[in-house]
């Protein structure tokens, strides 16, 4: 089997190795072909070091490299364009000090000055340093210079919970990207990425050109890995795993969709539609190489900046039904005094686009775990922090609650169900509803003490959804939380193989009530396949006891 380079992001090495590579020429070419402002946000280790290094090798017009691609075969220049290609992971500091970041991108120019045998002469200005270089660069070679800046927002992400240092290393950035635009005729490409988009009109105040490609649809597939590209470039290793695990291909593939694929980041707002969704490379990597199912992606990286955010917002941004949201507030650009917990989930790659719903007062996008890996991984890292309960309860818990789902013993969920919400202290059951906005002084004190109680079994209703969709997920289900439907939204939905069960909870009120709307709304119709069980399951809490009243199961 050909070799597969799991984290290798230098394409001249990839290609030199013989290693795998997943032909993304053919979305390079259509995007930049023509322009020259272009940023791009994609989740780490997702392809886009790789990405910044082709258009490096492709701009430079070093077309042996590109032998059997689709680009070699097109009608593509291969003009050779001076590259500076500024890795700025490299200009982070351990202690988020603006003056070693200073420093750091002083370096990196001076190191591509010595490269192309240019002399930069104010040595104390990373702006005009860039600036200088760009020009004496183009001036000795008469071509237009491409600028590739890889991780962009690096030294800001190293800093995001240093309040008192963020902001020289933010003034650092933005003044060293902003001669970019003046150079405009000196210049092919500026491509620039990162995890997040950190306010435009802030660090890209001197750029404000840029081209987004973020949500773009024609750039949904230039890093990840497609289906089909799966099934075609990884033949061989897909065959062997599915050999392996004594499973047909179309099971094999069945599988890794499942587990590995989800991710979706291109949005057609005229139709609504999204993109085919895509698998992490680096994690598929892994797992073809190593034939064992892995979670090498989430394992990769701790989000603890990530898990401090959500904390300070009382983990509400999780809630199933604040997934749901304006677009506006995940495509515009965000800064860390107002960037929400939801957008961090997104951009960090732990939740990806799951719907597209267009609205005359603004469009609405609603958000999801991208497949069980993450969804399995990051539910079991939150469930302990949301339910103040120990790490080996959660985990017999999971164990527990996956088994009776997977045999079907749905007799069994009412007192296991109750043994979990037993083990949450008192205080945890809808907390956030003490912060909740409540009737002004002036109003009727028993309408105001009627609102207090239904906000309060409100909250507790959306913590017991919450609780049980992280544990549904943690056992490893495809879990789909507020799934939308034509005529409502289903509470939550967990699929299996052969086997859909439809939760609806209802607090306060009989589980027949929960049934019922299951069955009115005609919820079953969106997931009726040859072959398929689909079992309603209502669920009837009461807001007194903080337990499950009922649980009541039909099949329909």
């Amino acid at each position: 089997m050909q070799l597969i380079c799991v984290d290798e992001q230098h394409f001249a090495k990839l290609r030199g190795k013989g290693g795998v590579y997943v032909d993304k020429t053919k979305a390079m070419y259509d995007l930049f072909k023509d322009g020259t402002y272009f940023f791009i946000a994609r989740p780490r280790r997702f392809g886009k070091s790789l990405l910044c290094s082709t258009l490096a090798e492709l701009f430079a017009g070093n077309r042996n490299l590109f032998k059997n691609t689709w680009i070699d075969g097109s009608d593509w220049e291969w003009k050779k364009h001076p590259v500076l290609h500024f890795d700025m992971t490299n200009a982070i500091s351990g202690n988020g000090d603006a003056s070693i970041t200073h420093k750091k991108l002083l370096l990196m120019t001076a190191q591509k000055a010595s490269e192309y045998g240019v002399e930069i002469t104010n040595i104390n200005d990373p702006a005009s340093a860039l600036q200088q270089l760009v020009e004496k660069i183009h001036a000795k070679t008469g071509e237009q210079v491409v600028v590739i800046i890889d991780e962009y927002d690096k030294p800001l992400l190293d800093a995001i919970d240093k309040t008192d240092k963020y902001p020289a290393i933010h003034e650092e950035l933005r003044v060293f990207y902003s001669p970019l635009k003046a150079l405009s005729d000196k210049l092919r490409l500026v491509f620039m990425t990162g995890v997040f988009k950190f306010a435009k009109t802030s660090i890209f105040s001197g750029l404000n050109n840029l081209h987004d490609l973020t949500f773009n649809p024609r750039a949904a597939h230039v890093v990840g890995y497609t289906e089909q590209e799966i099934r075609t470039v990884f033949a061989e290793h897909l065959e062997a795993f599915a050999l392996k695990n004594k499973l047909s291909t179309v099971d094999m593939m069945a599988v890794l969709q499942s587990q590995y694929n989800g991710y979706k980041f291109g949005v057609d707002v005229t139709t609504g539609d999204l993109s085919e969704g895509v698998y992490n490379p680096f994690g598929l990597n892994y797992v073809f190489q190593e034939q064992q199912q892995l979670a090498q992606w989430f394992a990769s990286g701790s989000p603890t900046a990530l898990i401090k955010k959500l904390a300070r917002d009382q983990f509400a941004d999780i809630e199933p039904q604040n997934l749901a949201f304006d677009f506006r507030v995940l495509e515009n650009s965000c800064n860390p005094d107002n960037i929400t917990g939801l957008s961090m989930l997104y951009y960090a790659g732990y939740l990806s686009l799951k719907n597209y719903t267009k609205s005359f007062g603004g469009d609405e996008i609603t958000l999801d775990f991208p497949n069980v890996e993450v969804g399995q991984s990051f539910s079991k890292l939150l469930l302990p922090l949301i339910t103040k309960t120990d790490d080996n309860r959660i985990r017999a818990a999971v164990k527990a609650l996956g088994k009776t789902l997977f045999y079907g013993k749905l007799d069994e969920l009412h007192d296991l169900l109750n043994h979990i919400l037993a083990q949450i202290p008192y205080g945890l059951h809808g907390a956030r509803a003490a912060s909740t906005p409540t009737a002004d002084n002036n109003s009727n004190p028993a309408e105001s003490a009627e609102e207090e109680a239904r906000i309060d079994f409100t909250a507790r209703e959306h913590y017991y959804q919450t609780v049980f969709h992280l544990l549904l997920a943690a056992a490893g289900f495809v879990v789909s939380p507020e799934d939308m439907t034509n005529r409502g939204r289903i509470d939550i939905t967990v699929i299996l193989p052969k086997t859909v069960y439809l939760f609806e909870l209802k607090m306060n009120q009989p589980a027949a009530v929960a049934i019922q709307q299951i069955k009115d709304r005609d919820y079953a119709t969106k997931y009726r396949t040859p072959g398929c069980q689909i079992y309603a399951i209502g669920i009837a809490l009461s807001d007194q006891k903080r337990t499950v009243e009922e649980v009541i199961w039909e099949q329909l």
